[in-house]
């Protein structure tokens, strides 16, 4: 053993320095040469010689050497060393560099099978300066989840696995049940939508009337419909076993769940009382009615140019008399679009030919009369006139077979205002007083341009909405003298006079 090595000798050598000085001093008074003969060693060699005195030194050595204790090599326990990748108990971590070095200590040097010689040759050095590379414990091997076995590990995983498949389960199938009404009783339910509803709160009058279970879930199917762009003002019944597909479609504006009323506006009826019947019938309110009217451009009815607008009445005369099929809480557009399509219909273009044949007689009338062709150009009649004089022919005859006779007795007077200039009709007094019936005297002086009392010729536009045979009539009036009439109550009609003195006999008769 190397001197290097023997890190256990006793720092004690007194021994070792006796022993060569024996040696020193027996070469310095040189051998016994009787002993060398006894022994034999004058032929030894100083090779044997050395070997002789390595062998004496030897025994001296172990026998001086304090016994020597096995020195305890350093290991980890299980847990730490199972930390290292390679599993030894090396005190440092393995790489790849770390493997070429081998053991620490030289008796801890395994041979390995089929080892080489060439194993010998290897590169042993290490650089001391090298840094220790730390490495990621491994986790310990035959566990899972929180440190369970993995049996158990898995047999959590499949709990947790059915019970939230059953739970998703259950929920998709109770969202299914609503949105496509599985299970539902047979139940027809009436629901109103008026223009103020939003999907939030038409949402709560279906959760409301037991048509829906789940008010966010129809609000996301309503999201992704649009059902904003479809919900429409009315009245609907629907039936609880309708799925969320059909509710919306069932409260659009072309429902056919949807609630209808049938109207019939009388002839003569003014705006006024169209709006009252309207709204009566739950069809709309009359403030609905005035505030689109007046505000509305109705650009698509090319018989309303040059008509006065921007009023709640401004459309006297053009809402044509006739029974309608409204829905309950129908929409003001489609309700005036309703009506304006019809007298579209009935003031078609053949009758508005009739209007040039009618100023062709005024114009005839008026020359007969002494008025030149200046005043009959400025004085032509126009399709609002005509519907004006129509709406007072409406009002003043007694029933439609005296239409024509009435509409001379104005006719007449137009054609003749310089004796007549004001057509004195009652009807439109009353509408100038929005409608009363009961007339004085005083009424009768009503600055208004309604008043034919006191304006002279036409008034300022329709008092009613005339029905067909009053606008015919007043397109074709009879060629009559009339300029007066009278209404007789025992016989229901009026009687005609073409003087003022015929009139007033007529009157003094009724009175008696």
């Amino acid at each position: 053993m190397d001197n290097e090595k023997n890190t256990n000798l006793p720092d004690d050598n007194a021994w070792l320095d006796e022993l060569l000085g024996a040696v020193e001093e027996k070469a310095e008074f040189g051998m016994d040469e009787d002993a060398m003969a006894a022994h034999d060693m004058s032929s030894i060699s100083d090779l044997e010689l050395e070997q002789i005195m390595r062998e004496a030194l030897s025994e001296t050595f172990q026998e001086d050497l304090p016994e020597e204790t096995e020195i305890p090599i350093p290991t980890l326990d299980d847990e730490y060393r199972d930390s290292y990748t390679d599993g030894s108990d090396s005190l440092f971590p393995i790489d790849e560099t770390d493997a070429q070095i081998g053991p620490l200590f030289e008796e801890d040097k395994q041979p390995e099978e089929n080892e080489e010689d060439e194993e010998d040759e290897e590169d042993e050095s290490v650089d001391p300066d090298r840094p220790v590379r730390k490495v990621r414990p491994k986790p310990k091997k035959g566990y899972g989840l929180f440190g369970l076995p993995h049996i158990v590990s898995t047999a959590v995983w499949l709990v947790l696995a059915i019970v939230i498949g059953i739970s998703l389960g259950r929920l998709l199938w109770v969202c299914a049940a609503d949105v496509l009404a599985f299970g539902k009783p047979n139940q027809e339910i009436a629901i109103t939508i008026t223009e103020d509803d939003t999907v939030d709160t038409v949402t709560d009058k279906l959760y409301n009337a037991g048509l829906i279970e789940y008010k966010e879930l129809f609000k996301l199917y309503a999201a992704l419909a649009k059902a904003d762009q479809k919900i429409s003002a009315g009245t609907y019944t629907l039936n609880t076993q309708y799925d969320y597909h059909a509710l919306v479609n069932g409260i659009s504006a072309s429902s056919s769940y949807r609630e209808t009323k049938k109207v019939k506006i009388p002839e003569g009826y003014t705006c006024a009382q169209i709006y009252a019947l309207l709204e009566s019938e739950g069809v709309c309110s009359v403030a609905t009615l005035e505030n689109y009217a007046s505000t509305s451009e109705f650009a698509s009815y090319d018989f309303l140019e040059g008509v006065p607008r921007g009023t709640k009445y401004c459309l006297e005369g053009f809402l044509f008399p006739d029974t309608y099929e409204f829905y309950t809480n129908d929409t003001p557009q489609r309700i005036f679009d309703k009506l304006l399509s019809r007298f579209a219909d009935q003031f078609d273009a053949e009758l508005r030919a009739y209007i040039d044949t009618l100023n062709e007689k005024m114009a005839a009338n008026l020359r007969k009369n002494g008025y030149n062709q200046s005043y009959i150009d400025a004085n032509k009649l126009t399709m609002y006139d005509v519907l004006t004089m129509a709406s007072i022919v409406q009002k003043e005859s007694a029933h439609s077979g005296e239409n024509y006779e009435i509409a001379s007795v104005f006719y007449n007077r137009l054609a003749n205002p310089n004796s007549y200039p004001f057509l004195n009709s009652d009807a439109t007094v009353v509408y100038a007083h929005g409608g009363k019936q009961d007339l004085t005297a005083d009424d009768y002086k009503l600055d208004s341009p309604y008043n034919t009392y006191v304006v002279k010729g036409l008034p300022a536009g329709p008092i009613a909405n005339p029905g067909l045979s009053a606008i015919m009539a007043s397109l074709s009036p009879a060629d009559t003298n009339y300029y007066y009439f009278v209404l007789d109550p025992s016989i229901g009609e009026h009687l005609f006079s073409a003087t003022y003195k015929e009139h007033q006999d007529k009157v003094e008769a009724l009175r008696k």
